[in-house]
């Protein structure tokens, strides 16, 4: 399942909790384990870099909150008055994993707005400059500057036209609203990729963060964004050449268009097992079962 985060400054520990964590199915962003296709492949995603972006909105710098357990529903924004709930890194393991309430900014963005990431600790803080029910993502992973003001999907997962609602992305902490795509077009805004999984049955736009890998065809990964647009996080026993690592990156193909695009012990196998409308043609290039 898709799970979103950061590749850098994961040491070996953090890496392998992050790959077992993935493979048995867990999705979210920040961070990605890759998942050995069965009827179908799955995805990773990382961290890429931004634009800084200046704000006029207040971030909160202070959180009475401990680490662990969510301590609220980002959905409904079950905290007291003046708070919201947020999503954060409760173990530094760089991806968003649990939930807490946090004083919400003075004159916080709205969605669509630019934001910035009060880092504290790490870009996972959960402390930002935009307004309850919305989180600041897409941002450089390096500054925590020149994000997004992103909806939380609501207690319904209703999201707005031209979006997916994540729903159960990083184990249901990070249940946000982003841009649908075409991963054969990579039709997301600049310093974007297109990411899919079965998950939500579709495809999304977010920040690529490879870390120290180059994130293109067999670089390692263990996020949905770890691997640049246009490449696809698999298991590494369904990527050609892949060694020493949980997963590798490896191309979209064109179903329609064979295997080309592929490593020559790699097919072009649809990315869905049920394709929903509109991704027929969508693949990836894996060694076929």
């Amino acid at each position: 399942m898709m799970k979103l985060g950061s590749a850098k400054v994961l040491g070996m520990a953090a890496l392998v909790g992050a790959l077992l964590t993935a493979g048995c199915g867990d999705d979210g962003m920040g961070k990605e384990t890759a998942t050995a296709p069965t009827t179908e492949p799955t995805t990773s995603t990382g961290t890429a870099t931004g634009t800084d972006s200046e704000t006029s909105t207040d971030t909160p710098t202070t959180s009475d909150t401990e680490g662990g357990a969510s301590m609220c529903n980002p959905k409904i924004q079950d905290c007291p008055e003046g708070q919201k709930c947020v999503a954060y890194d409760s173990m530094a393991m760089n991806y968003w994993d649990a939930n807490k309430c946090v004083e919400e900014p003075m004159n916080g963005g709205a969605v669509g707005d630019p934001c910035n990431i009060n880092m504290g600790e790490s870009v996972f803080s959960g402390l930002d400059n935009c307004s309850k029910g919305t989180i600041c993502l897409n941002f450089d992973f390096a500054t925590g500057q020149g994000g997004t003001c992103t909806a939380y999907c609501g207690e319904s997962n209703v999201c707005g036209d031209g979006e997916l609602c994540l729903e159960s992305a990083n184990e249901g902490v990070l249940p946000v609203c982003l841009k649908s795509c075409d991963p054969l077009l990579q039709d997301c805004e600049d310093m974007q990729g297109c990411y899919g999984d079965a998950s939500f049955g579709g495809f999304i736009c977010f920040t690529p963060d490879p870390g120290d890998n180059p994130g293109d065809d067999n670089s390692p990964c263990e996020y949905t964004n770890a691997c640049l647009a246009g490449f696809s996080c698999q298991a590494a026993e369904t990527v050609e050449g892949c060694m020493g690592a949980m997963g590798c990156c490896t191309p979209f193909c064109s179903v329609s268009g064979g295997d080309a695009d592929c490593a020559p012990s790699e097919d072009c196998v649809p990315f869905f097992a049920d394709p929903p409308p509109g991704t027929d043609d969508v693949g990836v290039c894996v060694i076929p079962a």
